[in-house]
């Protein structure tokens, strides 16, 4: 067994440093081409950036700001989507309300709806409210989703053991869509730190990395751009993964 899991680490390791070659090879062909700093500069330059970039004040300021609103409106989202989830669950006339209200936000325009927000909320409360408006929903789905394949037989089980449906749904629906949320809440994760930012560049939060992107795009210091979008990738694929690994390890018990 250990020797099994030992091999498909290996080997996940294997695959993980040939895209990461394959991606600095292609980087580094195309500097070559562009032969520009201001176009697209080498993996020397912009690492040296990287490391410039740890040692502003302004970034980790700006870090701090675009995490905390992250977490702020992962926390939101995760809160909003079990509740609307429960009300499903326990009450059809619910489920067929929360439904059509939740299709209408996926569907929604992000960037229209960004510019909405920072007329209505503000530069700093507009990447949460944005954040949540995309995130409840993917969370939301994934969980319904799940259920949706419950066996009915379960259901009517429990309830011929006189369970009511708050029970159910703690004893029965919960567990069986518990499955679902290590990939959909990492995943989701994610995706937040990526819709935070974009909202944060389009506009112009102080204390963000979206806005430090900002200044560097206009002031084409291109290096020192990718360093910050180096530093919003790892952190997110490794909040990703640390996430879906504690939500695998907590939830262990529930899984198929």
């Amino acid at each position: 067994m250990k020797g099994a899991v030992a091999k498909k680490l290996a080997v996940n390791a294997l695959y993980i440093a040939c895209v990461i070659g394959i991606v600095f090879g292609v980087w580094a062909l195309a500097a070559a081409a562009a032969d520009s700093e201001f176009v697209l500069p080498d993996i020397g330059t912009t690492f040296a950036a990287l490391g410039d970039v740890f040692t502003l004040s302004d970034f980790w300021s700006g870090f701090g700001g675009t995490m905390l609103r992250c977490v702020i409106s992962y926390a939101i989202s995760i809160v909003l989507a079990g509740g609307l989830f429960f009300a499903c669950s326990i009450c059809k006339p619910a489920s067929r309300l929360i439904g059509p209200i939740v299709s209408a936000l996926r569907t929604l325009p992000t960037m229209a709806v960004s510019l909405l927000l920072a007329i209505w909320a503000g530069a700093k409360l507009a990447p949460i409210i944005l954040g949540v408006l995309v995130l409840m929903p993917m969370i939301f789905s994934a969980l319904t989703a799940r259920t949706a394949t419950l066996p009915i037989e379960l259901i009517e089980v429990a309830k011929l053991c006189g369970a009511g449906r708050v029970r159910v749904f703690l004893h029965v629906t919960l567990p069986y869509a518990a499955s679902a949320l290590p990939e959909s809440l990492s995943s989701a994760f994610s995706f937040g730190v990526k819709i935070v930012i974009a909202a944060e560049i389009l506009m112009q939060t102080a204390n963000s990395l979206g806005m430090l992107m900002y200044l560097s795009q206009t002031y084409l210091q291109t290096a020192m751009l990718l360093a910050f979008v180096f530093v919003a990738v790892v952190v997110s694929v490794a909040s990703e993964y640390a996430i879906r690994a504690a939500l695998f390890l907590g939830l262990n018990r529930f899984r198929d």
